[in-house]
């Protein structure tokens, strides 16, 4: 067995072991309709069972100052109502939102009429963003696990878990619009990555 084989055995084994924490609800989706006037693409949400547990473990919050204030018979107090009534059920709805996301998000691309928009459905608070295909430029893939280093895909198992748990959109295209970049989709592979950086191309 060679030097290299030898030193690789452990790094395959913490690749393994990473993906573990990974795991979760496969309900990935990708659909791409192409017309001569328009580009239709959606996918599916990303989500791991931790970030499932931990978000619904936080809607949990939007009850506590009831249970506290009725069941447990805590009293009212300024305090009270500030860590309960308004810390709490602030946090609460965002983990609400996040998990309502994470089980049934889904987030939509339209290109006509040389605008580009991008919705999310399947949470609340969410608005449409528009943007000029004029102004768009370097469509490429945001990732490419096929020519990453072992490494590297060690690392992006590592921070996937805190990508579903904080960000909508973890990233699988991107492109650069007014100098910032965007950043589009959760969950592809990496043909179909191809496909659509095709198609998004020739509306240019």
């Amino acid at each position: 067995m060679k030097m290299k084989d030898i030193k690789e055995i452990p790094l395959n084994f913490m690749y393994q072991y990473t993906r573990l924490f990974n795991l979760g609800l496969n309900r990935k989706k990708f659909v791409c309709v192409s017309t001569n006037d328009k580009l239709y693409a959606m996918n599916t949400s990303k989500n791991t069972f931790l970030a499932l547990l931990f978000t619904l473990f936080s809607c949990g919050l939007l009850f506590s100052g009831f249970i506290e204030a009725f069941v447990n018979k805590n009293e009212i107090t300024t305090e009270f109502v500030i860590v309960f009534f308004v810390i709490h059920i602030i946090v609460g709805l965002i983990g609400l939102r996040q998990f309502l996301w994470l089980l049934r998000g889904r987030e939509e691309m339209t290109i006509e009429n040389g605008y580009l928009t991008l919705t999310k459905k399947g949470t609340f608070l969410t608005s449409p963003k528009i943007y000029s295909l004029g102004l768009i430029t370097n469509i490429r893939q945001a990732i490419n696990e096929d020519n990453l280093s072992l490494v590297e895909k060690i690392k992006v198992n590592m921070s996937l878990n805190m990508n579903v748990l904080l960000w909508q959109t973890i990233g699988q295209i991107a492109f650069d619009y007014k100098g910032k970049t965007i950043n589009v989709f959760n969950d592809m592979d990496n043909n179909e990555r191809i496909e659509l950086i095709a198609e998004m191309t020739k509306r240019k």
